[in-house]
């Protein structure tokens, strides 16, 4: 039995300021292969998309897809600084938050924009407001449900 004044070794609550940090375990520090699949995969879809386009003669969809591209690099971006920052309501973490729910909405839009060109108004009306829903559902859960 341990001394009351000096907590036992295998105590993992202990608060002895000489000991070091517990070490971050290797699983934590390594990028998944489905993210590096994905990012490959996005400047290889960009290259292609960009020798389809090959004379000019849409480049919406170069200008659409290069957006896209670059949300949802700079989206990755902002979920592992999300995922990194203290947990306990730091500025940090709001910060991160914000920038995660703004590039959702904005690809969002992007994609319902995309596939309201194509699609009869009803069909496209029904799509913004399905998209509407889905970032004002993620603005709830992000800001207002927050971490509870």
């Amino acid at each position: 039995m341990a001394s009351p004044t000096k907590p036992a070794a295998s105590d993992p609550h202990r608060a002895d300021p000489a000991s070091p940090p517990p070490a971050t375990p290797r699983r934590d520090r390594r990028r998944p292969w489905s993210t590096l699949a994905i990012l490959a995969g996005l400047p290889v879809n960009l290259a292609l998309c960009v020798r389809r386009v090959g004379g000019g003669e849409d480049r919406g969809a170069l200008a659409f897809v290069g957006f896209s591209h670059l949300n949802l690099l700079l989206l990755f971006g902002a979920i592992r600084r999300f995922e990194a920052s203290p947990a306990d309501g730091s500025p940090a973490r709001g910060r991160a938050r914000l920038a995660v729910w703004l590039l959702t909405a904005t690809l969002t839009a992007a994609f319902t924009w995309r596939i309201g060109e194509m699609v009869p108004l009803r069909f496209a009306a029904a799509a913004w407001v399905g998209a509407a829903a889905t970032v004002l559902g993620g603005f709830y859960m992000l800001f207002l449900h927050g971490d509870k």
